[in-house]
């Protein structure tokens, strides 16, 4: 621990109010630099017998000031080109920063200094609320959101259900602080916006969420419904909210109902849905996905092979594409050459020779490729299947690679599972749009496999291996030296993967 001689100011309510005086605030730049410097060691600093909690109370409405204007001088370029300019990245991570420092600034004080219970959960309070802002922040910016802030907010969490804190009574003069009285509404507000969870969605678009999720966050309840579909956990720790509820869940764990919540989104819904292309992803989302899964076409299964993972999926495709070279060099093949080169693989003879396991590569003798198989149905909405499968490792969040030799292939995401006596499990998948190819990147220092998808926009997108990966990062593929690309916004930030769009030099 550092003395707190390191400070630009001593921890006192007056030396912090001179400072203040001295730095010229209007300068978002400058004093953004200055203030984050100050902020980031605070968490290390011996308090001994001073009041922090009353000095990051005298510096909170600069550090808002300060990171709000340093964000407003961004947004029109965001809105403008879909993200950060590569030139404002660095103002950018700046403004989330301040907020980052702040909030674990404001942790230390929770739990370093000596407070009585009004205090405490002042400072419990205050803490999560900044740790929202930061992630609206930084879903704007379209950066990570930070796992060790959510590690924090479980940590205050549980001081404040074990001191009995939550049921206080708290109120704010700062006006962002306002929509809630208590340590249990800033926490469902995180809880919602983090299920939102809108990195797709324009800066315009991801502000109306998170002002949404401050509005509505009170209806969700902190308990179990008997209709599971809108029931979720949050382990107390990690980023990730899951519907699959362990058994047992942890001590630390957290169960949450959204059922009232999907009733006033599906309510909103005539008004937003026909202008914003993610309010019914995300309506979905909330209510267990139950309009999809209620829209299942009742036909007979198709069959496919499917693979899980990125690199996986990755090898996959690359055994593929060596199969479909052989394929081709072997001689004509009228029908076809007139489909995708991806569905050449397995050839219609070869389906003769399938055991339940295996597929059989004539073409590579004595060798062969274990598969595992899924049956699919189609539902009303195009981008979503129903898959069975005998297989109790697939998890909601993980990618999937399908394909056969009927249909074109498909990469996808497991969005549900559900759960059943049956050793059969069901999955709801959402596929992406457009065909993957598996690449090789070189990151930094760090060699990927990864999956470059080009969408039917012309637009491209990679899934990369979860990573801690910032926008603007450049990816070179290693196969191709000189076509080099930039991480130009995150589109979903998982557990297995993380999702960009892209563009190349």
């Amino acid at each position: 621990m550092k003395k707190s001689e390191s400070l630009p100011f001593t921890l006192e309510q007056d030396a912090v109010a001179d400072w203040l005086s001295r730095l010229d605030v209007k300068d978002s730049i400058a004093s953004g630099a200055t203030f984050y410097a100050a902020l980031k060691k605070i968490p290390h600093i011996r308090l001994g017998d001073k009041d922090l909690l009353a000095v990051l109370d005298t510096l909170t409405p600069s550090v808002l000031h300060i990171s709000d204007n340093l964000i407003a001088s961004l947004l029109p370029s965001i809105i403008a080109e879909g993200s950060v300019n590569p030139k404002s990245r660095k103002l950018a991570r700046l403004s989330s920063q301040l907020l980052r420092s702040h909030c674990l600034a404001y942790c230390h004080a929770s739990t370093a200094q000596s407070l009585n219970e009004k205090r405490k959960a002042h400072a419990i309070f205050t803490a999560m609320q900044i740790a929202g802002l930061t992630m609206r922040t930084n879903t704007l910016i379209s950066e990570r959101n930070s796992s060790t802030l959510w590690q924090k907010t479980g940590e205050l969490y549980r001081i404040a259900r074990n001191e009995q804190l939550i049921p206080i009574s708290l109120s704010s003069k700062i006006p962002v602080f306002k929509a809630h009285k208590s340590i249990s509404s800033v926490l469902k507000r995180n809880l919602l916006f983090a299920l939102f969870d809108p990195y797709p969605a324009p800066a315009e678009r991801i502000i109306a969420y998170f002002d949404l999720a401050d509005r509505i966050a009170d209806l969700i309840a902190f308990e179990k419904s008997l209709n599971p579909s809108y029931n979720f956990y949050w382990d107390g720790c990690d980023k990730t909210l899951h519907q699959d509820i362990p058994d047992i869940p942890g001590e630390n764990g957290l169960i949450f109902n959204t059922e009232e919540v999907a009733q006033q989104l599906s309510s909103l819904a005539p008004e937003i849905e026909g202008q914003d292309d993610l309010y019914f992803t995300l309506r979905q989302k909330i209510s267990g996905y139950q309009d999809i899964l209620d829209s299942v076409i009742l036909s007979r299964p198709k069959a496919y092979c499917y693979t899980v993972g990125i690199t996986p999926i990755s090898e996959r495709l690359k055994h593929l594409e060596r199969i479909f070279k052989i394929h081709r060099l072997s001689g004509p093949m009228d029908k076809a050459e007139a489909l995708s080169k991806m569905e050449l693989i397995p050839m219609e003879s070869e389906f003769k020779m399938l055991s339940p396991r295996q597929l059989h590569l004539s073409q590579e003798s004595g060798k062969s490729i274990k598969v595992e198989w899924i049956n699919i149905q189609q539902t009303k909405f195009t981008q979503y299947l129903l898959g069975h499968a005998k297989n109790e490792r697939l998890t909601a969040g993980q990618p999937i690679f399908l394909y056969n030799q009927q249909e074109m292939p498909c990469i996808g995401i497991i969005r549900k599972t559900i759960k059943s006596s049956s050793p059969i499990q069901q999955m709801l998948i959402e596929t992406l749009p457009g065909e993957a190819n598996s690449v090789q990147f070189r990151i930094q220092t760090t060699t990927i496999e990864a999956l470059l998808v080009d969408s039917p926009s012309k637009t491209e997108t990679v899934l990369l291996p979860p990573g801690k990966y910032s926008t603007g990062d450049e990816l070179v593929r290693v196969e191709q030296l000189d076509k080099r690309y930039h991480l130009h916004k995150l589109l979903e930030a998982g557990e297995h993967f993380m999702h960009y769009r892209i563009v190349s030099d």
